[in-house]
This record gives structure tokens, sequence and C-alpha cells, in this order.
């Protein structure tokens, strides 16, 4: 019930109106190493997504009054979480700043286990190259009287105990795994050594209780190979069993390469019961929130007879910025 039932409504007329003129197109989980037009997304299998950026507040599609009455409101909320989490480049507008998005998923359709952002090191030297990241992942659902056996929920892995530090980035370093369940593994890109390493965060109780240091992890700095990347062959020998990396070729495809024999797919009832997972009806209304970088998730098949809509997105904050040299 965070978003009024009249906007829900008026948002889910909007959706089929686009739907019938077109504006959406299949889409899935990229597997960057490989040009879309050749990943065979479909509409049935796939969900099928309405792009935002200009075209959310484009004027001749749809019903733009209402797509800017709910753009208002994101507005707000991405305001508030700015301060509440302390990411303060989350309020400014601009380019490539924000993203906004209906999504569509046909009876039968799903989206298999990934995250939504990725630290730039893994992503080639491109990954450098954007001045923004997405930082907070949202989504608003839209239809209304879901009941669970229609499938189509949000199938979530948080941690199941708090974190022992902030999740996601630390100094705008990117997380990229855990460390006994509980400390967030940070990839540190900008080393002297011109290479990179890994870290987790401790207080310091003999100092300062309330300060976060940093203990690298890895056995000496490295560079980041090419896709795909496993981190824990750079980890120092005690560390290596008690490290559990977010992202890897088996779960994501974004950590596939065009030449790698791995890639990830739909994740199986047996898979998901491996770690605490939880899942969210896409009730009407119903708002959802996470960090993009260290919260997997995925979207169950599409079980009854209607389509699965929503509203979703992405907050965006700075990219790390590169060092003076």
């Amino acid at each position: 019930n965070w978003l009024p039932p009249d906007l829900v409504a008026r948002m889910r007329h909007d959706v089929g109106k686009l739907f019938e003129d077109g504006y959406f197109t299949p889409d899935g989980l990229t597997n960057t190493a490989v040009k879309k037009e050749s990943q065979g997304f479909s509409k049935k299998a796939d969900r099928q997504t309405f792009r935002g950026g200009d075209g959310w507040y484009d004027a001749n599609a749809g019903d733009f009054p209402t797509r800017k009455e709910f753009a208002d409101r994101m507005k707000v909320l991405r305001t508030e979480l700015a301060a509440g989490l302390d990411r303060p480049t989350l309020v400014p507008e601009g380019e490539r700043k924000h993203e906004m998005t209906y999504n569509w998923y046909e009876p039968g359709a799903k989206l298999g286990r990934h995250l939504d952002e990725h630290h730039e090191e893994t992503k080639g030297p491109k990954g450098w190259q954007v001045p923004t990241r997405r930082s907070v992942t949202w989504l608003v659902y839209l239809n209304g009287d879901w009941k669970e056996e229609e499938g189509g929920a949000l199938h979530c892995f948080p941690r199941e105990d708090p974190s022992a530090a902030p999740v996601g980035a630390h100094e705008g370093n990117l997380q990229v795994g855990w460390i006994d369940d509980l400390h967030p593994v940070f990839l540190d890109a900008w080393r002297p050594s011109g290479q990179t390493a890994l870290y987790k965060l401790e207080f310091d109780e003999k100092k300062n209780a309330s300060k976060l240091n940093k203990e690298y992890v890895s056995a000496v700095d490295f560079d980041v190979p090419r896709q795909p990347v496993e981190f824990d062959q750079f980890l120092r020998t005690e560390f290596q069993s008690r490290f559990e990396q977010i992202s890897t070729s088996r779960l994501d495809p974004r950590f596939f390469s065009a030449e790698g024999r791995q890639q990830a797919s739909i994740m199986s009832n047996s898979d998901t019961d491996m770690h605490h997972s939880i899942d969210v009806v896409p009730a009407a209304g119903t708002l959802v929130v996470f960090d993009s970088v260290s919260l997997p998730h995925l979207v169950k098949e599409v079980t009854g007879n209607r389509r699965r809509i929503a509203a979703t997105g992405w907050f965006h904050e700075d990219s790390q910025a590169l060092p003076l040299v």
C-alpha cells in the first residue's frame, strides 16, 4: 500500500496502452560479452521492458502526466534514501543519473539470479568510462489482487544475520563478496602498486571502537583477470574457505565470457534452498528497495494466467573518481 490505489490503477492502464502501442521489447540478463541481438530473448520466456530515460518523460507516449506524478514521488523517496543511507550523490539529476522502466512478464516468463551492479574493474576498461553507477534498486508492483499461487515472486537472497559493516560500497570501492557470512569484502582498484586488492573492515577496539579500519585479505596485489572472475584465488590461505563471492559465472551471466564454458541459468528450487531467502509477492502498491551491489535476486516463473507488471528502476550515485596522477 505504498502507492495509492488510484495511481496504481492509472499506471496499470498506462502500461497496457504502451504495450498495445508497441513500446515494450523483450530483454533479460545481458551477457556483456555477447551482442544483445544474439542473446535470444523472447516475449514468452523473458521480461519485456519499456525503458526509462527520455522514454519515461515522452509526452507523446501513453499517460505522461501519470508517469510524471510517479516520478515526482520517487524523487522524494530518493532524497530520503540519500540522507538515510549517507549516499549524497543520489540527489542530483543528470545524464545517466537514474533509470525508470515498466516490466511486463507473460505467463511462463521469469528472470534468473543476478546482481544489478558490479565493480567497475570487473567490466574491463569500459567500466570506468561512465560517471555514475546503480546504487539502489526499487520496484513498485501494479497487479491487482495478485495471489501467491500465480508465481512471479521476487526471490531475494539476503544475509541471514546483520552485516558487520555497511554493505555495497566503502569509500567508493564496491563489494564483491563476504567472509564468514558477516563481513563484506571490497575490491580496492587504486592501490599504490597500480593493481587491486581485497579487504574487509574491522572495528578499531584499541583506539576508537566506532572506527572501521581496512584489513587486506588478499595475499598480494593483483590484476583482475578477464571474465569469468573468481576472487578466492587471490585471498590469503586462511580466508579462502571462508569467502563467498556474490557473483560468479555459474550464478550471473554478467560474470561469463564469450569463450567461457559456464553460463548462468535460472536457479532450480534446490539451488535456492542453499541460502537464506525470502519471497515478495508482487501485490499492487508494494514498494521494494534494496542495495544494487550486494543483494542477489531473481523473478520466479509466472505460473498464473495473468501478466505480471511493475514499475522498476535504479537510483544512481557517482562512480568512484579516478585518482589524480
